[in-house]
């Protein structure tokens, strides 16, 4: 299997729809990571991370994934989870994922399954959201709680690799 030509070694997969509610921190973050990347405090990473933002994993993103040092995935968390958190995410080792969505894990397992590739190491940022309902804005919570992503989120991009 051929390795696809990436524009930076790590990779920020975002994932969330910035219609529903505190399903928008992905992309917010996402936006705000591509800003700081283009400012000078930012700037010596650039060269080193790649920003994808997206409404949710689908199978397709395996293309993205491939071939990186590392990746991060940032989504909301369901009512109930940690405030914010970062961990590593292992690879399912199952083909059975939906055609439309799937889990980081899922989504990593799919690499050494169907292409037969090893995947990188990857961690999740997890935003825990409060509502996820059509048009409504950042709950307070998930507001208050999006400095905090913020922090982590940085954080592991100016962290050494394998560090």
């Amino acid at each position: 299997m051929t390795m696809a030509a990436v524009s930076a070694p790590d990779l920020v997969l975002a994932v969330g729809n910035p219609s529903r509610g505190d399903d928008a921190v992905g992309p917010r973050l996402a936006e705000r990571l591509q800003a700081w990347l283009g400012s000078p405090e930012g700037a010596p990473w650039a060269a080193q991370v790649e920003v994808i933002c997206d409404l949710q994993l689908m199978v397709e993103h395996t293309l993205d994934v491939q071939g990186r040092r590392r990746v991060l995935f940032v989504d909301a968390a369901a009512s109930g989870a940690p405030a914010v958190s970062l961990q590593p995410v292992l690879p399912t080792p199952t083909l059975a994922v939906s055609s439309h969505q799937c889990t980081p894990a899922q989504l990593l397992g799919l690499l050494p399954a169907a292409l037969q590739i090893e995947p990188p190491p990857a961690d999740l940022l997890a935003v825990g959201g409060e509502q996820f309902e059509l048009g409504a804005g950042l709950s307070d919570a998930m507001s208050a709680r999006l400095e905090t992503a913020w922090g982590a989120l940085r954080a592991w991009v100016r962290a050494p690799v394998g560090g």
